[in-house]
């Protein structure tokens, strides 16, 4: 690390001052409330120095400073502390992991809430990959003469369903075709869907062959803009109580990046993460919209299928906080959705 013992400390204390006020921060506010035993003379030419050195920057309207994101690299890097969830909090949370959820749809939708609850973010899930997902079972239930539901269930707990067009057949012989789709269909992952349905048609009569075509294709449109269907978010009025969205055009640019899926095609193109959770900062994120934003992610496994949990927010974020909340949430998402034994 380039910086002494003293610089560390006092950028420290203007990213955490920072992050409680939202307002540049002086010398004289660092000397008053840090007690780091040196006179605000020296702390104003240690965060001089800082400034030089690319880790704090300066307001046109205020002498304070504000952190960069250098700044706040090195600080999440190499400075802040662990943060502990009290043990109120814990047990809390540890009370909705323990509820009865009945699918993996849920549960994401859920854990998207109660993250946002418990640290004032935008939280997200981006689901398990619909490329890698198998299906577990195919199921056509009767409605109308010329109509039946379609029910598709992955190895991952989903499950997705939709009309289709049927000659009339009895519910013995729509149970065989049932059967018959599930044989050829079941088990490989969704991207191999289109061959094997192609290869079905080839063996099965005419009788059958567009209710083999209508299941091919809604299985292969399962997997298309699948980042943004698989995008749950919870708690954008959480963002909004920011100092940093007092603004209407920036209120305006943060719902239009929510609108066209900049948040998840950013998880999805960004760099591997060299910290688990991730934390990207600014302009580390590779969307143009979301470099005035930070994110904090983790990983969960859905048999051989991963998503990411996390939370967006301002780059004036309480990292070390939102670094247990997200490590509590994929832990305990692993642990539920564990599905390999």
């Amino acid at each position: 690390m380039a910086l002494d013992e003293r610089k560390a400390q006092i950028l420290s204390a203007v990213i955490e001052e920072y992050v409680k006020t939202g307002l540049p921060v002086g010398s004289r506010a660092i000397a008053r409330r840090y007690q780091l035993g040196v006179s605000p003379a020296t702390i104003r030419n240690e965060m001089g120095d800082l400034e030089e050195m690319g880790y704090l920057g300066k307001t046109h309207t205020s002498s304070g400073r504000v952190p960069s994101d250098k700044g706040y690299r090195v600080y999440v890097d190499e400075l802040m502390g662990d943060a502990r969830l009290s043990q109120r909090e814990s047990q809390m949370l540890e009370s909705f992991f323990r509820s009865k959820i009945k699918d993996v749809e849920s549960l994401l939708k859920e854990a998207v809430k109660a993250l946002s609850e418990a640290t004032n973010y935008l939280a997200f899930v981006l689901g398990p990959e619909y490329e890698t997902t198998t299906i577990e079972a195919i199921h056509l239930l009767p409605v109308t003469l010329d109509k039946a539901l379609l029910v598709i269930v992955s190895d991952i707990g989903f499950v997705e369903n939709c009309l289709i067009d049927v000659p009339a057949m009895s519910r013995e012989e729509m149970e065989y075709v049932s059967q018959m789709l599930c044989e050829h269909l079941c088990h490989i992952s969704l991207s191999r869907v289109k061959d094997k349905a192609q290869n079905l048609l080839k063996r099965e009569t005419s009788r059958y062959a567009d209710i083999i075509v209508q299941v091919a294709d809604f299985l292969d449109s399962m997997t298309e803009d699948s980042e943004s269907e698989r995008l749950y978010m919870g708690g954008a009025a959480n963002l909004l109580k920011q100092p940093e969205f007092k603004d209407p055009d920036r209120v305006q640019e943060l719902m239009q990046t929510l609108k066209n899926g900049s948040l998840a095609k950013n998880i999805m193109i960004t760099e591997p993460p060299s910290t688990d959770p991730a934390v990207t900062i600014g302009d580390e994120n590779r969307i143009e919209t979301v470099k005035e934003f930070s994110f904090v992610y983790g990983t969960f496994r859905v048999g051989s299928s991963e998503g990411k949990i996390g939370i967006f927010g301002p780059k004036r974020m309480n990292y070390p906080r939102a670094v247990a909340v997200v490590s509590f949430f994929e832990r305990n998402l692993n642990e539920i959705l564990d599905v390999t034994d």
